[in-house]
């Protein structure tokens, strides 16, 4: 009678963390659902739709590569695809940015399951944002608040859309919104958090981050963003205190060592400032803020040419945010299946230090045209940096081939 009742007792533990793990993810809750899902696996690990759970969870929550993981075993514990894994499966390409691939049988699907429909518009909008197209994602983002005004992840996704835009108010308020409908959102807050220090808006910005300080205590980003906030409105003692916790625990991090030089600089140090600020460049090589701090620093200082090498530098990087702003909100847009518009993504992204989103644009050019040889020609230099010498020859064949 006690062994039975033990495993009657496991079944039931199993039972109420896969119901709290889908009751998360109906609030758009990934990480408590993937930690529900977690606890649930030990016992219920080889049931397909507990595996299912766990992809959408990971997705939802920006594991890509865990979603994967746990689609894949989906489909090796159910014999191959089903129309529930090839559905996860549209979803996951979805979110990962390979929206052209699945975006019309996603929309077919929610047309003919309605109660799909949010997960669709959901995974769409996070690839669409994924891959700058603005306009797709706030069309689809509006359409699912007109079915659902109050739905706090599509508010999160439209705010996230208007900032990528340059529509930091406007974002602004969707975060506020979403956080009314949802006071427990974390990442509305953060996302909120940083159109307000945008913004100027370092009183209500405080508030947040003090929030944040009492669930994540030790966070470099926190702690750093606080002290500044503080700062700006004339609290000195506790953002100088704030900063030097930050220092002692995280030395390395760049954004605490960027806002100590911008401290010393308000303090009219502009030696101690540039020490710290040439740390700050190195930590975030493509960082405007930190370039730009320490081009005043320099210009204080009197140090003429290397202010003026360091202006250069800091509006260099400037340009190079500005186009991918211009490519994101307008010319893809407006360009969809312009190789030469893909190609130039990738190349400022290869520039701006993100590598494989750079790969990923170079790749779509060559879907739209095979023949691109500029994007061949970035593979190849791409492929090389990382030590993939057979892909490298491949694409340095296809650059030269027609010349």
């Amino acid at each position: 009678m006690a062994l039975a009742l033990g495993l009657v007792a496991v079944q039931a533990w199993a039972w109420y963390e896969l119901r709290a793990a889908r009751a998360a993810l109906v609030r758009y809750h990934p990480h408590e659902a993937r930690a529900a899902l977690a606890s649930c696996s030990r016992v219920w690990g080889e049931r397909p739709s507990v595996r299912l759970l766990a992809c959408r969870a990971a997705w939802q929550d920006g594991d890509l590569s865990a979603a994967d993981d746990e689609l894949r075993a989906a489909q090796q514990l159910t014999d191959g695809a089903t129309d529930e894994t090839a559905f996860e499966w549209a979803l996951l390409q979805a979110a990962a940015g390979n929206v052209r691939d699945v975006e019309q049988y996603l929309q077919r699907r929610a047309e003919q399951s309605p109660e799909a429909a949010p997960l669709v518009w959901e995974a769409l909008a996070i690839g669409y944002l994924r891959v700058y197209r603005s306009l797709d994602a706030m069309a689809l983002l509006n359409l699912w608040l007109k079915n659902d005004p109050d739905n706090a992840r599509a508010l999160e996704l439209r705010g996230q859309t208007y900032v990528t835009g340059r529509g930091v108010v406007r974002g602004a308020d969707d975060f506020r919104r979403a956080l009314e409908l949802d006071p427990s959102r974390r990442s509305s807050r953060w996302q909120l958090i940083q159109a307000l220090v945008a913004l100027g808006g370092y009183s209500e910005a405080i508030g947040h981050l003090e929030s944040f300080m009492r669930a994540q205590p030790g966070d470099p980003k926190v702690l750093a963003t606080l002290a500044r906030c503080y700062f700006f409105e004339r609290r000195h003692d506790e953002a100088w205190s704030l900063l030097e916790r930050a220092l002692a625990e995280h030395p390395d991090n760049g954004l605490c060592i960027r806002t100590r030089g911008q401290f010393a600089l308000m303090d009219n140090q502009p030696a101690q400032a540039e020490q710290w600020l040439r740390r700050a460049v190195a930590a975030m090589p493509e960082d405007h803020q930190s370039h730009w701090l320490l081009f005043e620093s320099l210009r204080l200082q009197g140090k003429t040419k290397a202010a003026e090498e360091q202006k250069q530098k800091a509006e260099a990087i400037k340009d190079r945010s500005a186009r991918l702003t211009e490519l994101r909100s307008r010319t893809l847009a407006e360009f969809p299946l312009d190789p030469a518009v893909h190609y130039e993504m990738g190349k400022l992204l290869i520039d701006t230090g993100r590598a494989e989103n750079g790969e990923r644009w170079f790749l779509t050019a060559l879907e739209l045209d095979p023949e691109h040889r500029p994007s061949h020609a970035a593979l190849a230099a791409y492929y090389e940096s990382r030590g993939d010498k057979e892909k490298a020859q491949l694409h340095s064949a296809r650059a030269k081939s027609k010349e």
